[in-house]
């Protein structure tokens, strides 16, 4: 089995903000980077619930606006976007469900400081996440490579798709993938994509 906890040890940051700022950021212990820059960035995209993907040299950052709140997560280049996505998902779900934050940004008075208290629930998604089964790893045959990839699939990907098989595109090693994967989490097929940009 695959131990998601472990891996998402490689996260730099998780941050929840609007566009004016930060209403609060998780890091790990001991951690002093700034990710003002990439938060900027970020900012700037006004489209809403869809997941969007930086690749910046050691790192990856993966962000989504939903309502009037950006959540976004950086790590190593370790981390498979996927597990990223499935990790915002949960932490979204969690903050709504812990704080009214529509009610806290109307009312315009208050501090960021009341949000601390989240940091625990940040740890317990991390240490708890194979528990939550939101995400699956796929064996993939790579071509190019001449091996078998382990992919990481969002639950929520395939069971909320509009038709299957659905289309995965897997970057890795300069060549992407394109794989083909059923309602019953099955590869029906791998294909050789061209990568431009």
């Amino acid at each position: 089995m695959v131990e998601y906890s472990q891996i998402l040890q490689n996260l730099e940051f998780i941050n929840i903000s609007n566009d004016e700022f930060t209403i609060f950021e998780w890091k790990p212990p001991r951690s002093y980077k700034s990710f003002i820059l990439d938060l900027n960035i970020v900012k700037q995209n006004p489209v809403s619930n869809i997941f969007f993907h930086i690749f910046k040299g050691n790192m990856k950052i993966v962000h989504i606006r939903i309502n009037d709140l950006i959540y976004t997560a950086g790590s190593t280049n370790q981390v498979q976007f996927q597990l990223l996505e499935a990790l915002i998902e949960k932490v979204s779900i969690e903050f709504n469900i812990k704080y009214d934050v529509e009610s806290y940004i109307t009312y315009g008075n208050f501090s960021t400081t009341q949000f601390n208290s989240f940091n625990k629930n940040i740890e317990d998604i991390i240490a708890g996440f194979n528990e939550l089964g939101t995400v699956r790893e796929l064996k993939v045959p790579c071509m190019v490579c001449n091996t078998v990839l382990p992919i990481i699939v969002k639950k929520s990907f395939i069971e909320n798709a509009e038709s299957y098989p659905v289309p995965l595109v897997y970057t890795h090693n300069g060549h992407a993938i394109l794989c083909f994967i059923d309602k019953n989490y099955d590869v029906r097929g791998v294909e050789l994509v061209n990568i431009t940009g």
